[in-house]
């Protein structure tokens, strides 16, 4: 198991490789971002899957093979615009693909959930491993949403960054990072064929973005930013970079939010600021402004 018993992980809080600076998601992250289906109460037995839907739609049973239950995470994560290998490889390296239950032990369930996690909207997680695949996929969509926004364009676009967003969502300590990537030949062994459902349609459109922002401004950069059609991430950053510091994600829907990129130097400044939106499938939007920063 790539991280060791230790302290707990804030719900919805992981860390991003280059942008590990605390952000605003707390709290409103869940109201925003979630998408996932309603969860069941595990019966034991496997949904007849439906046409072009080769995959359990339900969590087939604690006493169900290792192939089932990573069908099962893989559809549920192709329905999220997940990749479908992402959940199959965190539950093989925190659990062996087994819904843990240790007397004693504050870590639970397939991805080694803390007790800490056991409140809305994830309350009684430990008996419900449809609970489970919807926190790692939850914070896997705000991962990579922040990634994205805050700089790193290809965020969670090639395997071989799926143990490190993997990572990010688990927050092991930093010496067992890469501990996810070796088991994504073995998720690939168990996922013989794509489980995503014939009827699912990929959102590929990016989020509409409004910004506002003053022309000229003093000693800080203020913009207002929204994303009017649907809930996202927002980031900015302005050229030259020296001059400001960039404004960390926050989430975002119709109502706008405040971004701040505080001055570094004592000079005045003509900078180019790029904001960006992400959406959940990680599409995102840039819009430029330019701001003369007076100090």
């Amino acid at each position: 198991m790539p991280r060791p018993a230790g302290a707990p992980r804030p719900p919805l809080l992981p860390a991003s490789p280059g942008v590990a600076r605390s952000i605003s998601l707390l709290g409103v992250a869940v109201a925003l971002l979630v998408a996932a289906a309603p969860a069941s109460a595990q019966s034991g037995g496997t949904p007849l899957p439906g046409p072009g839907d080769p995959c359990p739609a339900g969590y087939p049973g604690d006493q169900a093979g290792r192939e089932a239950i990573a069908r099962w995470m893989a559809r549920g994560a192709a329905l999220r615009d997940v990749p479908e290998a992402l959940p199959v490889m965190a539950g093989l390296a925190e659990s062996g693909l087994r819904n843990l239950h240790t007397k004693g032990n504050p870590f639970a369930g397939f991805f080694s959930m803390h007790k800490s996690l056991n409140k809305d909207p994830y309350r009684g997680f430990k008996s419900d491993p449809e609970l489970q695949l919807n926190w790692f996929l939850d914070t896997a969509v705000i991962v990579r949403q922040r990634g994205i926004a805050e700089g790193d364009e290809e965020y969670g676009s090639d395997t071989d960054g799926y143990g490190l967003w993997i990572a990010d969502v688990e927050r092991p300590a930093p010496e067992n990072r890469k501990g996810y990537q070796p088991y994504l030949d073995d998720a690939g062994d168990l996922l013989d064929q794509s489980c995503e459902p014939g009827d699912h349609v990929s959102d590929e459109a990016p989020p509409a973005l409004r910004v506002k922002a003053a022309a000229r401004q003093r000693d800080a950069i203020v913009l207002r930013a929204s994303c009017p059609r649907e809930a996202c991430v927002i980031a900015a950053q302005a050229e030259p970079r020296r001059r400001v510091r960039a404004a960390p994600a926050v989430a975002a829907e119709a109502d706008a939010v405040t971004l701040t990129l505080p001055a570094r130097a004592r000079r005045s400044a003509r900078l180019v600021v790029t904001v960006t939106a992400v959406d959940a499938a990680g599409n995102a939007t840039s819009r430029e402004k330019h701001v003369t920063l007076l100090r």
